[in-house]
């Protein structure tokens, strides 16, 4: 199987949207977004035949990332 060059995501706040893989389909996205990260899961792969190799991603969770000072109770 080809090693996917696309990930496609699906759900979320990028919903439909195709980015580049540096480095294969890990099996985690982790994206930043705003001042918080999004997650997606890898679904499938495709190999390619129709177009680029594309892993596909679903929506699985959004983590806040803490902004320093922000939760700092002195």
């Amino acid at each position: 199987m080809t090693t996917p060059a696309l990930a496609h995501l699906s759900g979320g706040p990028l919903d439909d949207q195709t980015i580049p893989l540096d480095d294969g389909a890990p099996e985690e996205l982790v994206l930043p977004y705003s001042e918080g990260q999004l997650v997606y899961r890898l679904v499938s792969e495709s190999d390619g035949s129709e177009g680029p190799a594309t892993a596909q991603y679903r929506f699985t969770e959004v983590s806040e990332i803490l902004v320093e000072g922000k939760y700092d109770e002195h």
